[in-house]
Formats: structure tokens, C-alpha cells, sequence
């Protein structure tokens, strides 16, 4: 503020001999130039908000995290659940295939392990070329290039054996042109494969459903697959199903009624924090500069009772908060408040993590890789220098990768138990 009277009296002194000159009457931009610098000099800008919380230290239970998704973020949510298998008790994946599905390709993830949920006119004639546009592998292929992943990744991942003892839930559309049922069949193929038992792992089909989480009040019609991506389906409640699924393996878990929705207002439990912490200096990772948290009344320090469990929550393309919604607005918090976790969540005893991705949209010199234009969590390698290189990459599904550290330092964070006062 000192600087900036003293610079204010430098600008005045320079300017008042010069008046002279002004023509008059005064043009008014001329005079309020004038009077601002007379008044005490260059007005002081707006102060800066204060900074964001880290995540407090919750001391919850180590063998109650449990991760879910939609779109890339069920790719993420599966990378994650392989990469931490021995520090996760479940997995749930919503119109996501299996693990390493892209094998460090940006088109094998844009036209094997998806399709683009609003293809230009490029993307629409590539289509229109046989072999060229989008186009579904054989389970039985994606099972052995998920296996070569797993190869490769030996020690960078957990010892995949420890899959046997989590609990699965799958979800797929009938009308999800994005990515189609039979990836996710090959994501139940690849948990069938590595040991997770049949009555551990559950696929809900539903045939009149697009790409989207089904969450009560959701805005999008159940057939359609349109931004934010949560669909109002007749019986689907995704986030009760499989918080019930993903927790029903303990005695007594059997989930309670969720808490009434407040329309129009955040949820109190719901807050902002600064994910800059648990972030590595120097290194791209493609994450936004906060995240969010929900944490129950029940699980504030102090309530007493058994600690409360976790669950992570990852975003799909376009549903992060910085990404872009109609009419250019970003989505903000349409995806952490209206996708039906937060109710389970407060009568439950589950605190929810929301880490976010913000959009790339311009790539420095020598680094294209980063381009990710719709905020989407990296199944393919863009926060990998080594994808510029070409050639297949898996390091963006191993412990190593730089959204699966920063998330897992989240997740440990959150672990810790309270400083007593």
C-alpha cells in the first residue's frame, strides 16, 4: 500500500504541471484520472482472498478406502485401485473399461477405449473410414494388453493378487456411444481374471441409459449423453448402489437412508481446499489448484465412535470444476454437490474426497502431450513426458504417475490422526 501512494505522489507530480495543456471543459476520463491521483494516489486493489485450507488430519479408517468414477474417471479409478491394491478395499467403475486400456496412446484412448462425446467434423469423417474411426477390441485382446500393462508395471504396482479381497461395482449403458457396454464387460473380465470372486463383484446394466451417473435430480435425461454428464434414470441412485455394494461386505454395514437434498445451496459438510500441498514442484500433473471435501457432522474431530471411512471420487471429462458448461460457464460444483454422494456420505460416516483436473487447452513448445481440453483425468499418458517420445507407455497407471501421487498423499493425509489441541 506504501508503494502504491508513493507511486501515486510520483505520477501527480509529474502530471499536475501538465494540466495546462488539458483541453477544457475536461473530458471525463481525464478528470477522474485527476482526482484519483489528488485523492491519495493509485487506487489499492482488491484484497486477495485468503488462502485454502489443506486437508485436516481425520484419522480415518486405513482399510475403509474405497475410489469410484465416471468416464476417465473410472480409467483413473481402476489405475488406482491396481496401483494402491494393497491400501484400497474396493473399486467402482462407471463407463470405464479395463486397466491400461490405452496403453499410452492418445488415439487408442480416443478410439478404442472410447469415443468422443462430441466428435468434430475430423473426428465424424474418421469414423466414416473403416478401421480408421471408433472401434471395439475383442475382451479377450484388451485382457492381454492389460496383462502386458501389468507386466511392465511390475514393482510400480501392488502385487496384483491383492484384488481378490475387494468389492467391484460396474456400471453400463445400453446408449452410451462414448464408451460402449463392452468395455466395461472387459473391465468385469479383467476383475474375473485377476481373483476378485463373483459374489464380490456386481455389473448393473441398464439398457436406456447414455453416458452419464445416474443421480436423483440429475438435469440430462437418462437416454442422453450431454454435459454435466448426470442422468435422471427411473430406480438408479449410482452413488447409493455403490457406496452400498462397496461397504456392505462389513458386519452392520448396510448403508442408512440418505439425508434430505437442499436445493440451491452447497451442503455444509462440502468445502474447498488447496491441492498445491500435495503436488511435486516442477512437475506437470494436470490438476487444478483445489479440490473438494466432504465430511459429515459425525466425522468432525472430537464426535467419538469408530473412524469414519473414505471415499475418492473422480470426475469424468468435463465435469471437473474449472471445465466448461453451457454457454461457456464452468461447471463449478454441479458435479461434487448434485451426483448423489454427500447424502449417503452424512448418515453413512464417509468423508468424500473430490480431487479435481483443470482443462489444458494450450500446450508449451515440446510438450503437446499436456493437451487435455476437457479437464479429463490422464488415462493415456498426457502427464507423461515420455509420451512425446511415442512408443507405448504405463507409467500413468502406476504408483509413479503424477495424478495417482498426488492423489494417494491426499488420500494420506486425510488418514493421519488429529494433533490432540
Amino acid at each position: 500500500m506504501t508503494g502504491a501512494l508513493a507511486a501515486g505522489r510520483r505520477l501527480r507530480a509529474t502530471l499536475l504541471p501538465m494540466l495546462a495543456l488539458l483541453p477544457v471543459p475536461m473530458p471525463m476520463p481525464a478528470l477522474a484520472l485527476v482526482l484519483a491521483l489528488w485523492l491519495g494516489g493509485v487506487p489499492a486493489s482488491r484484497a486477495a482472498p485468503p488462502p485454502l485450507p489443506r486437508l485436516p488430519a481425520l484419522g480415518l479408517a486405513s482399510d475403509g478406502v474405497t475410489v469410484s468414477g465416471l468416464s476417465s474417471g473410472a480409467y483413473m479409478a481402476g489405475q488406482f485401485e491396481v496401483a494402491h491394491a494393497a491400501s484400497l478395499a474396493g473399486a467402482a467403475l462407471l463407463a470405464g473399461g479395463p486397466y491400461a486400456c490405452s496403453r499410452g496412446s492418445l488415439s487408442t484412448a480416443m478410439y478404442q477405449c472410447s469415443c468422443p462425446a462430441n466428435p468434430d467434423a475430423a473426428q465424424r469423417l474418421r469414423n466414416l473410414i473403416p478401421g480408421a474411426g471408433c472401434s471395439l477390441l475383442a475382451p479377450s485382446v484388451l485382457a492381454v494388453f492389460a496383462d502386458g500393462a501389468l507386466q511392465a508395471n511390475q514393482g510400480a504396482v501392488d502385487d496384483i493378487a491383492q484384488l481378490a479381497r475387494h468389492r467391484v461395482w460396474l456400471f453400463s449403458g445400453g446408449q452410451d456411444k462414448v464408451v460402449a457396454p463392452a468395455l466395461v464387460d472387459a473391465a468385469e473380465a479383467f476383475y474375473r481374471r485377476h481373483g476378485v470372486p463373483p459374489e464380490q463383484l456386481h455389473h448393473t446394466r441398464v439398457a436406456a441409459a447414455g453416458h452419464g451417473l445416474p443421480a436423483p435430480d440429475a438435469p440430462v435425461a437418462c437416454r442422453l449423453t450431454a454435459t454435466p454428464y448426470l442422468t435422471r434414470c427411473p430406480g438408479q441412485d449410482a452413488a447409493g448402489e455403490l457406496l452400498a455394494w462397496l461397504y456392505g461386505s462389513a458386519p452392520g454395514a448396510a448403508l442408512a437412508p440418505p439425508a434430505a437434498a437442499r436445493a440451491g445451496s452447497l451442503p455444509a459438510g462440502l468445502q474447498r481446499f488447496s491441492q498445491q500441498p500435495y503436488r511435486q514442484a516442477g512437475v506437470f500433473d494436470g490438476l487444478d489448484d483445489s479440490g473438494w471435501l466432504y465430511r459429515p457432522a459425525a466425522c468432525a474431530p472430537g464426535q467419538g465412535g469408530a473412524p469414519c471411512r473414505l471415499h475418492v471420487v473422480f470426475h469424468g471429462c468435463g465435469q471437473g470444476q474449472s471445465a466448461s458448461g453451457p454457454g461457456g460457464r464452468p461447471i463449478g460444483a454441479q458435479f461434487v454437490a448434485g451426483a448423489g454422494y454427500n447424502r449417503w456420505a452424512e448418515t453413512n460416516r464417509i468423508v468424500l474426497l473430490y480431487p479435481q483436473v483443470r482443462a489444458s487447452t494450450a500446450a508449451r513448445p515440446g510438450a503437446s502431450y499436456q493437451l487435455n481440453p476437457e479437464g479429463c483425468w490422464d488415462f493415456w499418458g498426457y502427464t507423461d513426458p515420455a509420451e512425446s517420445l511415442g512408443g507405448p507407455q504405463r507409467r500413468f497407471a502406476s504408483r509413479s504417475a503424477a495424478q495417482i501421487r498426488v492423489v494417494k498423499a491426499m488420500v494420506d493425509a486425510l488418514l493421519l490422526r488429529p494433533t490432540p489441541p
